[in-house]
């Protein structure tokens, strides 16, 4: 959890918890659909990624063998996001005693390995174009273009069933396979020319392009699941717009120690101390909050402490930032 302290601040504290929303943070939802897409990606991309080894050798095309790195990578981190889905998906009450959360977490875990192995590949296939610029070699752009044509059909399948996946780490994957695809594109474009200019200079030219997509999507990627595992609020979520609508409530006279979070994949959850002048209205307020919550900013786990204003500044509360 984002924050965590001993409440002391009076006897008469009462606490919200809201557990529902997005199945709660106490359950865990099997995504089926998810898990069979990383499937059948994981099919697709591993036999291509063959094919282009074989035909990135036998064509001595770089920017096919960069590509068939690129598939590797994406075959690494598709497995991954499998492996981490199936973990995730376990019942929670299996890991409560340590992991009281559950094993969320080991999707945004995955998602930032499958964002740094996209860099490193792009650093090795930006390093070997420069070197095949200055030393440029003949490609034999036949074999070339038939693997190239293999890899995008594979490519457009993969990218089909992982459409509109829900969660980051499947999201991550489906970035995978669209710079894939994207280069796929670029390699059958950039063979055909060469096939008819026997201009060899392009095939390092398409390697470093090949390497731009993968930095904008790793990038993007890592930025995604660094931010998760710092426990900033989602980039959704505007905090300041959160507590205005929780201080306009009425009843309420103050508000501290706000923090929102995101446990996983679409999931928000958000902590704070609200001070009430008496308790009389704490159960309405509570109501109140919970459902605005929920209704303008999709916050559907939600962990409420009321204090009273007179016992929340109390000399000794030395718990409390009064």
């Amino acid at each position: 959890m984002g924050h965590s302290h001993s409440h002391t601040c009076s006897d008469h504290d009462h606490h919200g918890h809201d557990h529902h929303g997005h199945g709660g943070i106490g359950h865990v939802h099997v995504n089926t659909r998810d898990s069979r897409a990383l499937l059948i990606a994981m099919i697709s991309t591993g036999v291509i990624f063959v094919a282009q080894v074989i035909g990135g050798f036998l064509s001595n095309s770089l920017a096919l063998l960069s590509d068939a790195g690129h598939m590797l990578t994406d075959l690494s981190a598709l497995l991954i996001s499998f492996a981490a889905l199936r973990i995730a998906s376990r019942a929670r009450n299996s890991y409560s005693k340590k992991y009281t959360y559950g094993l969320r977490r080991v999707e945004i875990l995955a998602a930032l390995a499958n964002g740094v192995l996209l860099l490193a590949m792009c650093a090795y296939i930006a390093v070997e174009s420069v070197q095949r610029f200055f030393s440029p070699e003949p490609v034999q752009t036949i074999p070339m273009l038939i693997v190239a044509v293999i890899g995008l059909a594979a490519n457009a399948i993969s990218a089909f069933v992982l459409h509109g996946t829900e969660n980051l780490n499947t999201r991550s994957a489906y970035l995978h396979v669209i710079t894939d695809l994207l280069s796929s594109v670029g390699v059958v474009i950039g063979g055909v020319v060469m096939y008819f200019t026997r201009i060899d200079w392009i095939d390092p030219l398409l390697s470093l392009l090949i390497a731009a997509l993968i930095v904008r999507s790793g990038y993007r990627v890592v930025l995604e699941a660094g931010g998760i595992l710092m426990e900033s609020a989602p980039g959704h979520i505007d905090v300041g717009a959160v507590t205005d609508t929780i201080r306009s409530i009425a009843y309420i006279r103050d508000m501290h120690d706000i923090h929102i979070w995101q446990i996983g994949a679409g999931e928000v959850a958000i902590s704070a101390h609200i001070v009430l002048d008496t308790f009389e209205h704490q159960e309405e307020v509570l109501q109140k909050v919970r459902e605005l919550l929920k209704e303008k900013f999709s916050i559907g786990h939600s962990t409420i402490q009321i204090e009273s204003l007179t016992f929340s500044k109390r000399e000794d509360c030395t718990n409390c930032p009064w």
